[in-house]
């Protein structure tokens, strides 16, 4: 999965986001809010790091996790969780030699 770059910034409000600059991480929180022209966006104040501004001309890179990347990944995880082993498997298990 990991994390993307998202060249639109209008849509990443109240989103959980990534700051990079300079291909290094500069902070990571929440989206307050973004310009109308989408070229500045503001991180809300969390824990220790005050509110934050972040402007696309000074180099700024919002990085995203795509939603429905991880709805795919919860909905293949509890697939993989409710499978059972297969009668072998349980054979292997109360007689402790391989089938």
């Amino acid at each position: 999965m990991g994390l993307h770059i998202q060249h639109d910034w209008l849509p990443v409000s109240r989103e959980i986001v990534e700051i990079r600059r300079h291909g290094k991480t500069v902070r990571r929180g929440r989206v307050e809010t973004v310009t109308p022209d989408g070229a500045v966006l503001w991180l809300a104040a969390d824990g220790p790091h005050t509110r934050g501004m972040f402007e696309r001309s000074e180099g700024y890179e919002v990085w995203i996790e795509y939603k429905w990347e991880i709805q795919t990944l919860e909905r293949s995880w509890s697939k993989v969780t409710a499978v059972r082993p297969s009668p072998a498997v349980n054979r292997f298990r109360s007689s402790g030699s391989a089938p």
